[in-house]
């Protein structure tokens, strides 16, 4: 079997700049579930997502990460870590900070998409085989879309 795309990008660049390659990977993913998306950069939502059938709005907030990028000490290189606190003491989100919350693992270019009820902790971790999975995408969308009790239009 073949290797699992990975594309790691330059080193150099800010977080800042790594967050918004994230936002794009996002944006891109919703678009390809046959929504609309416009990016939104607000303190807790990044993209805003609507339906073009049902004219439903979802507010997204994007992490990123890249294992490539964490800690040279850390052993754990494979991992990618999203912090999901909000705010200054990290409290956790509810539905009126955002609807959905994107995981994106810049190196595989791919997201995981959960509704913002199921965030248990203000860290998660997934190994970066979690992003290798091509019904990720399709298949965290359709969770989210029925947990929020989202009409798809179908």
């Amino acid at each position: 079997m073949r290797e699992p795309f990975r594309f790691v990008a330059d080193g150099l660049i800010s977080h800042t700049e790594s967050g918004l390659i994230g936002e794009y990977i996002a944006a891109a993913a919703v678009i390809s579930r046959g929504w609309r998306v416009a990016m939104a950069q607000q303190d807790s939502v990044d993209l805003v997502a609507w339906h073009p059938e049902t004219s439903v709005v979802l507010r997204i907030q994007v992490k990123a990460c890249q294992a490539s990028r964490q800690d040279e000490s850390n052993k754990s290189r494979k991992r990618v870590r999203f912090q999901t606190g909000l705010g200054g003491n990290k409290r956790m989100p509810t539905r009126k900070d955002y609807d959905i919350l994107a995981c994106v693992s810049s190196e595989q270019r791919a997201v995981w998409f959960l509704p913002v009820t199921d965030i248990a902790g203000k860290k998660i971790t997934r190994h970066t085989d979690f992003f290798d999975d091509p019904d990720l995408e399709s298949d965290s969308w359709a969770r989210c879309l029925k947990i929020l009790r989202i009409d798809n239009g179908n």
